[in-house]
């Protein structure tokens, strides 16, 4: 609803009255508002406050930050800070060193080669040489075996799990792998 100002004082048309020739007008139309003297009102534009960050939000970006810097980070630290683990989708175009976290559907992935992120090369099965998933740390001993979750490298010694079978790793992979234990039986892997 437009206002009107008339020395000084801001009115809606509907509670100005005019007084003319001993009458009094109320509700007046808009050409006998602006012939009393009354000027339509806008009112100049309120800046926006500039937002400013709480000491919180300060603290949180700068620590998300530093960690997500570190390549230093061990699996079962990565495992219980995943919530500030930034997502592979954001960090397409930018350079990932050997060693750092991101996460990407649902899981937390360590870059094994240094390389520019790009969005044909999530991490996943298919980029095994680029990235391995991190799990829970495990023991690797017969009663604590390794859930075997692909890329992953294995280490001779160590027992892995996968679909219901256990085996014991006959010597290091040296590289991520990508296929199925079972089809490793003689290569790097026995079934126990």
């Amino acid at each position: 609803m437009k206002q009107y100002i008339k020395d000084g004082v801001i009115k809606t048309r509907n509670n100005i009255v005019i007084k003319k020739n001993g009458l009094q007008y109320i509700n007046p139309t808009e050409a006998m508002v602006l012939e009393d003297g009354w000027v339509e009102y806008v009112p100049a534009p309120v800046a926006p406050t500039p937002y400013v960050k709480s000491r919180e939000e300060i603290v949180e970006e700068l620590v998300t930050k530093q960690w997500n810097e570190r390549t230093d980070i061990s699996n079962e630290e990565a495992l219980d800070y995943m919530v500030i683990v930034y997502p592979w989708s954001e960090l397409i175009g930018k350079e990932l060193p050997v060693g750092k976290i991101v996460a990407h559907e649902g899981k937390l992935w360590r870059v094994r080669q240094q390389h520019i992120a790009i969005e044909e090369h999530a991490p996943s099965m298919s980029t095994a040489a680029l990235f391995e998933v991190i799990e829970k740390e495990h023991s690797g001993e017969a009663d604590d075996s390794i859930p075997y979750n692909p890329p992953m490298e294995i280490f001779a010694g160590k027992y892995y799990s996968e679909e219901g079978t256990v085996y014991l790793c006959t010597r290091d992979s040296g590289t991520a792998l990508s296929h199925a234990l079972s089809s490793l039986i003689g290569l790097y892997v026995e079934a126990v």
